[in-house]
């Protein structure tokens, strides 16, 4: 009986060795949203004593676009500003702040955050 329940399991499992998995995810979209993760936060104090250079100003954005919708969340604002420092070669981020609008064109409520890129000597 052991035996028949073993090779029973074994057909079973061999059947299902053929299916694939297709996600809507491409390779590209998956390095695109995990590049902010090379990209550290930093307070002034941090910084200081510490050799880098700053690339320019940098914002990101939530944005809740329909009442349905969950509100815009900070972190989300934070994502999106790593990944735009990211995309001009930063490895750092000098965040100056993060703001919440309400009735903003396009958005009924949105989180916009603002800071320096910069490029942190390793």
């Amino acid at each position: 009986m052991r035996l028949l329940g073993l090779t029973l399991a074994a057909l079973t499992l061999s059947g299902c060795a053929g299916w694939g998995f297709d996600s809507n995810v491409s390779p590209a979209g998956v390095k695109d949203y995990y590049k902010a993760d090379g990209v550290a936060l930093y307070t002034k104090a941090e910084l200081e004593g510490i050799n880098y250079v700053t690339l320019g100003s940098v914002e990101g954005e939530a944005c809740q676009l329909a009442s349905n919708e969950a509100p815009p969340r900070e972190a989300d604002a934070r994502q999106s500003i790593r990944r735009r420092a990211a995309d001009m070669g930063a490895n750092g981020l000098l965040l100056d702040s993060c703001i919440r609008f309400d009735d903003m064109p396009g958005c009924i409520e949105q989180v916009l955050c603002s800071g320096q890129a910069v490029k942190v000597a390793e």
